[in-house]
């Protein structure tokens, strides 16, 4: 027995010496992380070339990769890739760091240290700067400046509240004369020398400095993040000191690069390149260029204390030191100034390694990631490998012999699903799904001004690169608001999970916001498509929107989510798509499908807004929401029409009154016949009504809203008022003036041709045209024309009524104070493609009239042709009046369109769905195409060579990548607007 435990006792001796052993062996880690710097270090010999000594320093005892590339094209997705392991197309962190919340599975870099015994140590911006973007996983030590940065999401700007900024500043091209309250885009200038060790980047390397200087005895993994030398670019006069502003050498840049950019791009680039113009007319493209330099001599000089502290420890030589920058930065090349770009000048990244394992002295041009820095840590010290799939390659044997390594592609993703670049020593290759492709031949064309992806020689280059894509793409990680889903908690914060149901007092920014006190005029017509004057269709007249859309802004790439009246106002009223509403029939209540949703009106009433709506706004007085979202609700109907009264008088002189019991039957019947050609929904009514405007139920809703606007009802309340036009909705009645503007024999159309339908699936079409009084594929020239008057009439007399409305607004003093908003609840065939009504995916069924004037935003006569779909309202006005919108919502914001109409925005496809039976039929649409599916076949147009959607091109040779491309995004938009979020 003695001998026995004997042995247990050499045993167990024998695993904590194993286990001391293997810590004595583990090396440290300096994990370096600066911030916007490109390759214009010392080292790597680049022009314009920064002073950089110290990483010219560490290159020189390591390996240097001159051809290292970010895994995001900005901070956040590049460092959510590098602390994951996996790129955004796995994690869906496009544009956000916060993998750790929608995959908490994903164990980040520290954890897997500290899962091998490792000590952490982290301090400044390594993560990205938001609050709630840091994972406080695995830190043993995260070090905060000061104790208010727990609430601010440790707070990472360059500066402290007693760094005093230049006044003024000489050097400031776009806020010259302003006061400088935060990170602002192209601001440089020299700050006092002694101010240096208050500067935010100089403490956070002080601390890390500190601690190589105490006694550890684990393992470390100490990382640190300098802000420097993002903008703005602020630094001790000491580093402008460095450089003469003369002797700058600038990048070069071709004059005509833009031009060969596939269309989307050019656009964006072309409307970008206007920072760069003004620097040149200003002659600050060197003042800037300085700044950057500056910047970058201040990090150097800041890292330089970190390297310094470790080579007088004891730990020099056992410390594998890896630095590394984000992503790059612009600085004209390619016309652009700052990053977000597939370009080199955004990818191409400094990327240092030294210490045990590594080669020194050598320079490598080996196509590398920074996303490979997680498992190459996992080879170099032990690490277990994550329960995540790390999606990088260890880069260990490379750094041990950079001479004999081999080179690879290397995979960078956009800032949307299914746009990459594919890169290796010899090309770059870059695609915008359906938006165009780029290719370079790196050798021959460092510079990418040439790009060769229409070239029918280079067709196997581009489908080898790309085979080394993902073949899925996450959907974008949802969006989150710091003041409803950052939830604080204890010392940590976390955000929000889906469905999870938090005490107010735990959230960042607890309690409703009072708003900046705009109000809300929202104008919906019914059935209206765009055959209005501001969409370019100049056969109807419509005065009063040619005149608002001249002192507003019009969208022209609007869409609603479902080509019906109840389902479309359900989405856009709740801000959801139709399948997550349940609303996908005109019988359907919200209310019932999804209950406790909080619609737009009862959002802002219980925001304070006084809320009054006139007119069809829900769909109908059965789906009315009654006094939980209105402070007033009115819905009218037109007056007795002519034709009815004298048949009603002559009736009651025979029989008596039409209320007596003995003659309501007899009376519905008889009244049912006199109105049949007017009044009635199928076949549809149209013609002169015999009445006035005001004695129509849109005049009485235009003459509602006046009333409410001089009279003020909402007090010291901003309003919310909605106006629901019934018009141009069927029956087609108008008063006979407007059809006086319409003779017969000037109505204008386009005869279709017999086969449209050979192409076209059969659910694609409705079959409504019946009603009409049409046969399939056959055009009736006169029945036409006389519908298509009385459609056009009721157009120009709605534009009449809708005058009323906004004369009412400024004669109120409110016009300055109001967000005003009109469109349509969706379109209207009137003949086209042989087709009547409503009920389709084409464009004229989808597409709807949309202008927006924005008191201080919106510039008059300004124009968008960014994707636009009707849920996007709801978000857009709760951001305009300052308040933060409900979790549920699945539009966007427009927000950042409306003072900038160059922009496409981020919305690549408008998303529209409707249902035969109980099959459901799809849409989606870009820039250029738009693409159909139904359980019986496909479709696909170019709206560029055909904007009526009369050629589909969908068994069309050469498409099938574009077909591809579509089915793939269209089955993550059914995944996204299927994704029903409990309110």
């Amino acid at each position: 027995m003695t001998r026995i435990w004997n042995l247990f006792k050499a045993a167990h001796l024998v695993i904590l010496l194993s286990a001391s052993g293997a810590h004595a062996k583990q090396p440290n880690v300096l994990f370096l992380a600066v911030d916007d710097m490109n390759d214009w270090i010392g080292s790597l010999g680049a022009t314009p070339r920064a002073i950089t000594p110290n990483l010219d320093k560490l290159a020189a005892r390591g390996v240097n990769f001159s051809n290292a590339h970010t895994p995001g094209v900005y901070c956040a997705p590049a460092r959510a890739a590098i602390f994951s392991g996996q790129f955004a197309s796995t994690t869906g962190c496009y544009r956000s760091t916060d993998y750790f919340t929608d995959h908490p599975e994903i164990e980040g870099l520290p954890q897997s240290f500290s899962k091998a015994g490792y000590t952490t140590f982290g301090v400044g911006k390594l993560y990205h700067h938001m609050p709630g973007s840091i994972d406080v996983r695995g830190w043993d030590d995260f070090h905060l400046r000061k104790p208010s940065q727990r609430q601010e999401g440790w707070s990472l700007d360059n500066w402290t509240e007693e760094t005093p900024f230049p006044d003024s500043f000489p050097a400031s091209v776009f806020n010259k004369g302003k006061e400088i309250k935060g990170g602002l885009f192209l601001e440089w200038a020299a700050l006092p020398n002694e101010k240096e060790e208050k500067m935010a980047d100089t403490i956070r390397v002080n601390w890390a400095a500190d601690q190589l200087g105490k006694k550890h005895d684990k393992p470390f993994f100490l990382a640190c993040g300098i802000y420097a030398p993002h903008f703005p670019n602020y630094c001790p006069q000491k580093y402008f000191d460095l450089y003469d502003r003369d002797q700058i050498e600038l990048p070069p840049i071709k004059v005509d690069d833009l031009e060969d950019l596939p269309e989307r791009m050019k656009r964006a680039k072309t409307a970008r390149s206007k920072i760069h113009k003004e620097l040149e007319a200003k002659g600050a493209v060197k003042d800037a260029i300085h700044g950057y330099l500056a910047c970058m001599s201040y990090a150097d000089a800041m890292m330089g204390r970190v390297l310094n502290a470790l080579e007088k420890s004891p730990y020099a030589d056992n410390t594998i030191v890896v630095l590394w920058s984000d992503h790059g930065y612009h600085h004209g090349e390619k016309y652009d100034w700052g990053k977000h770009t597939l370009w080199e000048r955004t990818s191409n990244v400094p990327f240092i390694w030294a210490g045990p394992g590594v080669k020194k002295g050598a320079v490598t041009d080996v196509t590398a990631s920074l996303i490979d820095m997680y498992p190459t840590f996992v080879e170099m010290c032990g690490l277990p490998k994550p329960r995540q799939k790390l999606e990088g390659t260890s880069l260990a044997s490379t750094l041990e012999k950079p001479e004999i390594a081999k080179d690879r592609d290397v995979y960078l993703p956009y800032m949307t699903p299914g746009e990459y670049a594919i890169i290796n020593k010899d090309w770059r290759y870059i695609t915008y799904g359906d938006s165009g492709e780029e290719l370079y031949d790196l050798k021959s064309d460092p510079n990418e001004w040439n790009n060769l992806a229409e070239n029918p020689k280079y067709e196997d280059t581009k489908r080898l690169l790309r085979k080394s894509a993902p073949k899925k793409f996450a959907p974008v990680a949802p969006k989150r608001t710091i003041g409803k889903d950052l939830i604080i908690e204890g010392e940590t914060f976390r955000w929000r999970k889906e469905g999870e149901k938090v005490n107010p007092k735990k959230t960042a920014q607890s309690g409703k916001k009072k708003g900046n006190k705009k109000n809300v005029l929202l104008i919906v017509c019914d059935d209206l498509n765009t055959h209005v004057s501001p969409s370019g269709y100049d056969h109807i007249k419509t005065p009063t929107l040619a005149k608002f859309a001249s002192k507003a802004m019009t969208f022209n790439r609007a869409f609603c989510q479902y080509p019906v009246c109840g389902p479309s106002r359900a989405s856009f009223l709740s801000g959801l798509y139709p399948q997550s509403s349940g609303v996908i029939d005109n019988k359907a209540d919200i209310r019932q499908t999804r209950p406790g949703t909080l619609s737009m009106p009862q959002f802002f009433k219980e925001n304070g807004y006084w809320t009054g709506s006139v007119g069809k706004v829900f769909h109908s007085p059965r789906h009315e929401h009654g006094e939980v979202a209105w402070n007033a609700v009115h819905r009218f109907n037109n007056d007795e029409l002519p034709v009815v009264a004298e048949t009603r008088k002559k009736f009651e002189a025979d029989n008596g009154s039409v209320e007596l019991p003995k003659n309501r039957k007899a009376w519905r019947a008889l009244e049912k016949q006199a109105k049949s050609k007017l009044d009635a929904q199928t076949p549809p009514g149209y013609g002169p009504s015999g009445l006035s405007d005001e004695q129509h139920k849109d005049g009485k809703n235009a003459r509602a809203v006046a009333r409410w606007l001089k009279e003020k009802p909402n007090g010291k309340k901003p309003f919310f008022i909605t106006c629901g036009i019934q018009k141009p909705h069927v029956p087609f009645l108008a008063p006979q003036k407007y059809f006086d503007l319409y003779p017969l024999g000037s109505i204008v159309y386009t005869p279709e041709k017999v086969n449209l339908w050979d192409k076209i699936p059969r659910r694609a079409i409705n079959t409504r045209f019946k009603e009409f009084g049409f046969e399939a594929s056959k055009e009736n020239d006169g029945l036409r024309r006389e519908y298509m008057q009385a459609y056009h009439a009721c157009v120009s007399f709605i534009d009449a009524q809708i005058k009323i409305v906004l004369d009412s607004l400024k004669e109120s003093g409110e016009w300055e104070n109001t967000i005003v908003i009109f469109t349509s609840d969706h379109g209207y065939h009137l003949g086209d493609h042989f087709l009547w009504g409503k009920v389709t995916l084409f464009d004229i069924g989808a597409k709807v009239p949309f202008i927006v004037h924005a008191p201080g935003l919106t510039k008059p006569g300004t124009q968008s042709e960014a994707m636009v779909e009707l849920i996007d309202i709801y978000p857009t006005l709760a951001q305009l009046t300052g308040l933060t919108p409900p979790g549920h919502l699945q539009g966007a914001s427009l927000r950042p369109l409306l003072d900038h109409p160059e922009r496409l925005g981020k919305k690549k496809y408008a998303y529209s769905i409707v249902t035969r039976g109980k099959e459901m039929g799809y849409a989606l649409r870009n820039q250029r195409w738009r693409y159909g599916k139904w359980s019986d076949g496909e479709e696909l147009y170019n709206l560029t060579n055909d904007p009526e959607e009369k050629n589909n091109l969908v068994k069309k040779e050469g498409l099938e990548h574009r077909l591809g491309e579509f089915r793939r995004v269209l089955k993550i938009r059914q995944e996204q607007a299927a994704k029903c979020r409990q309110p």
